[in-house]
Formats: structure tokens, sequence, C-alpha cells
């Protein structure tokens, strides 16, 4: 390592196969040509003398954690284009000088601290998922969120996973969005249809931006409350308006529950752009019950006249 690391190495990954935490050793955190950076399982605590990894385009931590050096631990990267944060502890400690940031993917099992991309203006693709909702989370942190995602002004594909839909739920109104996200083309959901935040959440997103070409929604696991969520998709404030922009949709993971179905006829009769929406079964169902669901769907009512529907069954792979 210290060898590699004085010789003009400029593409590193360092991943201990035993999955021990390890430290970073110091003369990793100076070797100036690097441009190409993944770490997995380690302690970043860099030295007082570090000036950051100026070359840097693209910076992978998995399992690391930050721990700070006086009060913080402040990394520059100031050409890093992509930034892939997955697992990481000690977020808190973090400041990340990164104004070139155009991708960034968050993956966290608890609540991320999200002050120190506040200035990425840069940022056009954002992924984040949370793997735990904290019980309590805290009002600023929340708000902290909600202004993270929707204060870039150059934000063009959104991926957001259900618990960040149940988060951003109980605090925040997206009717009136800031003119700022007319960017935004291609949005993402994870969504479970069977939680009426969730459910929520997932359509003040879809009819809240303007220019919205394409959607794509991951349904998620979870027993059919259809009942409840039936009653408010059928209310007149759901997707009130035409998605007049929209022309792409995905579904993958498909159950064919009620809930589902009617929100395909939902976006059916308010995208008068349609041109392809693909539905991609995700459960193995009787074929009797999949005809029939195929039927219903194609037979929906379409504000678009030039629209197609495609439908993907379920393919069970034998494996050797």
């Amino acid at each position: 390592m210290r060898y590699v690391t004085s010789n003009g190495i400029k593409e590193l990954t360092i991943n201990m196969s035993d999955n021990k935490t390890y430290i970073l050793p110091s003369y990793v955190y100076n070797c100036p040509i690097l441009t190409h950076l993944e770490l997995f399982n380690c302690f970043f605590k860099p030295p007082n003398s570090f000036l950051g990894f100026r070359n840097l385009t693209y910076l992978h931590l998995e399992r690391i954690t930050f721990v700070p050096t006086n009060q913080f631990c402040v990394i520059h990267v100031p050409l890093v284009v992509d930034l892939v944060l997955i697992f990481c502890c000690g977020t808190q400690y973090l400041k990340m000088v990164s104004p070139q940031l155009k991708s960034l993917f968050v993956v966290v099992g608890h609540y991320l601290v999200l002050n120190c991309f506040m200035n990425c203006n840069k940022l056009s693709m954002l992924v984040i998922e949370l793997e735990k909702v904290e019980d309590n989370p805290k009002h600023d942190e929340i708000s902290t969120m909600e202004k993270f995602l929707f204060s870039f002004p150059s934000h063009e594909l959104l991926y957001l996973g259900p618990l960040v839909l149940e988060l951003l739920n109980a605090n925040i109104v997206l009717d009136e969005l800031p003119p700022k996200l007319n960017c935004l083309w291609c949005l993402h959901l994870g969504v479970h249809f069977n939680k009426v935040d969730q459910t929520s959440c997932a359509r003040q997103l879809i009819k809240s931006f303007p220019n919205l070409r394409k959607l794509l929604i991951t349904v998620q696991d979870g027993n059919d409350n259809a009942e409840t969520i039936m009653k408010y998709l059928e209310t007149q404030t759901c997707l009130n308006r035409p998605l007049n922009k929209l022309e792409y949709v995905t579904i993958s993971s498909f159950k064919c529950s009620k809930t589902e179905v009617f929100f395909v006829k939902l976006l059916c009769v308010r995208t008068p752009s349609l041109v392809r929406m693909c539905i991609e079964q995700g459960i193995a169902i009787d074929s009797k019950e999949e005809r029939n669901i195929t039927i219903k769907l194609m037979r929906f009512p379409r504000a678009s006249t030039w629209a197609e529907l495609f439908y993907f069954p379920f393919e069970v792979t034998n494996a050797d």
C-alpha cells in the first residue's frame, strides 16, 4: 500500500476480505493524483495536514466510520462528480466540500445528516434509501431533508425509497413546489401501496413536477390494506391535475393488488402525453387471475390516444 500510493496510483480500492473494520493507513490521505477511490469497512480519520483529494472524480464509501479531527471530518474533493455513501456512520461529523458534485447515491440504516451537501448546487442525480426510520425524528432534521431534496435548481433525476416517503409525508406539503424544480424529468419511487402515508407522498410528488417525462415505481412488499387506500385514491384531490408532460411509465414488482390496479387507472386517465406504460408482474399468480387483470388493465380509458401498454407476466426461473 505504501508503495502504490507513493508511485502515481490513480485508481484505488481497499476492501478487506475478512469484513473487519480497520484504520485507513495515513499514506492513503497523501496520494494527490488519485482520481477513483473506493473504501470499505474502515475508520476515516484524516491527519491534521490532510488537504483533501484534489484530483478525485469518483468516491465510493461503504460502511465507513467518520472520526472527527477536532470537531469535524472535512473532506475536500473539489473535482468529485460521483459520490456513493452506503451505511456510513458519523455523518454528523462530516463536512464534504465538493462543488462539482452531480450524482449522489446514499443508502443509510438510520436518519442521514445532509447539511454537508447543502452547497452542492450542480447536483442533478440524487438517490436516497433509508433502511430504518427513527421512532421520533427531530422536526429540524426532517426539515433539513425537505430543504435538501427540493432546493436544488439542477435536479434532473430523483429516487426516493419507501421510508423516505414515509418520513417526508408527515412534515411537508408538496402541492406548490418552487418553480426552480422544473428541471426534474425522471422520478423513481419505491412505494408500499398498503400504506396511506407513502401512497399520499408518492402522488404529491408525481403531480408536483411540471416537466416530469419519465416515472418509475417499484412496488414494495406488504399486505394490501385495500379499503383504506381505495378511499384515499378515489378522492377528488388524488391526481386531480393532468400530467401533461409524462410520456413513459414503468411499474416493476407489480403485485396485482386492487390499489395498484386502481393507481394504474388514475395514471392512464391523467396522462394525455403518455407514449408507453410498462408493467412488470412481481409475483406468481393463477393464470386465470393473471388474464383477468391483464384484460382489466387493457380496457382502462386512456387520455392519450396513442399510448401503448405492455404487461410482462412473472417468470419463474429454475436454478440448476
